[in-house]
């Protein structure tokens, strides 16, 4: 899957090579549908740069197996090379922007992690913020730790991005609007930079290391949480869209009185099942129960309520509560029905927060879908939770070995 637009032959080769974990030239060859002999120049040329390295032989009957030849049996044949991709080739450090706060990590490019950091982040204040994403960058680039230097940044953002430009066009947790972020690194920094949509590299990260790294093709993840957003990716890759909005299912309609309501800048979904949205129900609900646990856990934090404990009280048996539940329930199964029936994914892949219970929504969720589509469902909780962005970060960031790829 290519995230960054860099679909040179090199590229391939080595994408593939890191998708595949270890691979023959053949074997290569055959996934690309281009010539051994063209296959094995470019590889070369990989190994020769350090991207690539080979790791040893495989017998020949084996590597005929995995590439589907006929194997002769019993016959020792020549022995095939392995390649397997160099994650020491350089370093990236990913940054996953959110509405209070910002957490960066720097990984090698198969996802270790070597070092972490966390900040606060001043929503409103575009100066501010952007001073302080800034300090953070710079305190984690001279953070001590293992692995090679920092080659790429990536930066994920809750917004329709213009991938294309490094450009955040509007960001409404952070009050930001047409913020040139990959000219402000790149100036800063002398990085190579991409800016992607949030839910975009973490649908990445869990197509190539978490709960969809056994799809082939196509896949839609959807993160619920303080915003709410998909990732859609179709034949292997990332799908944006004609105008970079692809998988912006805050604003799906539901109804078409929410056309009348005009819900602007929040979206209908997000304004529902959103942070905010499910905190406003369950104090609507609590009002009207006021014997509920939901009530008496609301008086007692109102100033800081945590979805998680209204969602574990439903589970519980909290009458009041369970109205909260089902509400999510029912709107995360319209939005996954909808997304089933036009896009046919192999795999629906549903996150968040990672103190909610994935396994009984998503449960809750396929109950309520049952056998009503014209296909089944293959929903799936998030495996990598917060970190499945990181890793989007660190899949993402091969293109920025340029030249190297050339």
């Amino acid at each position: 899957m290519d995230l960054s637009r860099h679909k040179t032959l090199g590229f391939r080769v080595a994408q593939a090579v890191r998708d595949h974990e270890t691979a023959s030239r053949a074997e290569i060859a055959r996934y690309l549908d281009v010539s051994p002999a063209t296959v094995g120049r470019v590889a070369d040329r990989l190994l020769s740069a350090g991207v690539l390295r080979e790791i040893g032989p495989r017998p020949a009957k084996v590597a005929a197996a995995a590439t589907g030849a006929a194997a002769t049996t019993g016959v020792a044949g020549r022995p095939s090379k392995l390649l397997q991709f160099n994650p020491y080739i350089g370093s990236v450090l990913t940054i996953d922007l959110r509405e209070t706060d910002v957490r960066a990590a720097i990984t090698d490019f198969d996802g270790r992690v070597l070092v972490r950091l966390a900040r606060p982040l001043t929503g409103g204040d575009t100066a501010r913020s952007l001073a302080e994403l800034l300090d953070l960058v710079r305190d984690l680039l001279a953070a001590p730790r293992s692995g090679p230097a920092v080659t790429s940044i990536v930066v994920g953002a809750p917004s329709i991005v213009d991938a294309e430009m490094g450009v955040v066009e509007w960001a409404p947790s952070l009050g930001w609007r047409g913020v040139a972020l990959q000219q402000l690194l790149a100036g800063e920094f002398g990085l190579d930079v991409l800016v992607e949509n949030d839910v975009n590299l973490a649908a990445a990260g869990e197509y190539w290391k978490g709960a969809g790294r056994t799809v082939r093709h196509n896949l839609v993840f959807i993160s619920v949480g303080s915003d709410v957003g998909a990732g859609i990716i179709l034949n292997g890759e990332l799908y944006r869209g004609a105008t970079n909005a692809a998988g912006e299912i805050a604003y799906f309609i539901t109804d078409v009185n929410v056309l009348r309501d005009n819900m602007g800048q929040i979206g209908n979904l997000e304004n529902r099942i959103g942070r905010a949205g499910l905190v406003r129900l369950a104090q609507l609900v609590a009002h009207r129960y006021p014997a509920s646990q939901l009530s008496a856990m609301l008086n007692r934090s109102e100033d800081c309520v945590d979805t998680a404990s209204i969602l574990a009280l439903a589970e519980n048996g909290d009458p009041a509560a369970q109205i909260v539940y089902r509400e999510l329930v029912n709107i995360l199964t319209i939005v996954i029905c909808n997304a089933s029936l036009v896009l046919d994914p192999e795999m629906v892949i549903v996150g968040g927060p990672d103190h909610w219970n994935w396994t009984n929504l998503i449960t809750a969720i396929q109950a309520q879908i049952g056998s009503a589509l014209l296909r089944p469902v293959h929903l799936a909780p998030s495996e990598l939770g917060s970190d499945a962005l990181i890793m989007g970060g660190a899949y993402a960031a091969l293109g920025s070995l340029g030249a190297l790829l050339d």
